[in-house]
């Protein structure tokens, strides 16, 4: 089968921390992640209304078959910038492979996506994406060279099985306040036949939340939407009341024992499904670690 230009595979999944170089270590010994290329990109850059010094310092490492970028922005302004501004640390984007920049841009344009940001950087094409569950939520790239920037392709392809490390991420979580425009986008983006989302319940420790939820194969992800159904104390609603960005917590399956004894407080209940929520550099609970 031909494969699309415009076909989009998730790859990578980033999260802006403090201190790269320190973020790095810690997922190394506390989750198996790596081993990390860190590099500091130090460009005269140009974003919106906004020209000059762009410094950002980056790590990149392979956490079972999916790449986490770990990233901070010193000086200068672009779409991550605008995240940490706002937020700080957390989940900030989806790096997405693709075949043809432009053409993945055209398709998303075509789904009611908009450019936040398009730019090139040794080796890679990249454009920022505002999608409806949030802005520049994706990137685009489209390697020029084999041995382009950090290496996203050539380390997912040589990245070791899952159980070789002790947290492989298989999954992005994502919340919205419109579980239909958000997924019939992502269910054009992607290829989701008759996407219907579900009604659990996710008991958490604060009671009982009734959601919309559905789960889709993309790329090396499964992307899991998530909708509060009404206003609760669960962490999908307290996310949904800190802004319009969806992204909420990259997950996976913990290999051993469960980090710092943490307990499985949380669960869909149809589908007894039971998770924890971790803090840790990326972000407050911006870890989901299933049983």
């Amino acid at each position: 089968m031909m494969v699309s230009d415009a076909s989009l595979h998730p790859v990578q999944v980033c999260f802006v921390v403090d201190d790269v170089s320190r973020a790095a270590k810690d997922c190394a010994k506390r989750f198996g992640w790596g081993p990390f290329q860190g590099f500091t990109a130090d460009v005269d850059a140009r974003y919106r209304d906004w020209r000059g010094r762009k410094l950002t310092d980056v790590a990149l490492g392979m956490a079972g078959r999916v790449q986490v970028e770990l990233i901070h922005v010193r000086e200068g302004n672009d779409a991550v910038a605008t995240y940490q501004s706002r937020y700080g640390r957390g989940f900030q984007h989806l790096g997405i492979s693709c075949r043809s920049r432009e053409a993945a841009i055209a398709r998303l344009e075509e789904l009611g996506a908009s450019v936040d940001d398009v730019n090139e950087f040794d080796g890679v094409k990249i454009a920022f994406v505002d999608v409806p569950t949030g802005p520049a939520m994706f990137e685009l790239l489209e390697p020029t060279r084999a041995d382009a920037a950090g290496g996203a392709t050539r380390q997912h392809e040589n990245a070791p099985s899952p159980a070789q490390g002790v947290f492989a991420i298989d999954r992005a979580t994502l919340v919205t306040a419109d579980m239909e425009r958000a997924l019939s986008f992502y269910a054009k983006a992607f290829g989701w036949p008759a996407a219907e989302p579900a009604r659990e319940t996710l008991r958490h420790p604060g009671g009982e939340q009734v959601c919309l939820r559905y789960l889709g194969k993309a790329g090396s992800l499964r992307l899991e939407l998530v909708s509060p159904i009404a206003a609760g104390d669960d962490p999908y609603s307290r996310h949904l009341e800190r802004g319009e960005h969806g992204l909420v917590h990259a997950g996976g399956r913990w290999i051993g024992e469960t980090p710092g004894g943490a307990l499985a407080d949380h669960e869909w209940l149809e589908q007894a499904e039971r998770f924890s929520l971790l803090d840790w550099e990326g972000g407050s609970r911006g870890l989901q670690v299933r049983e």
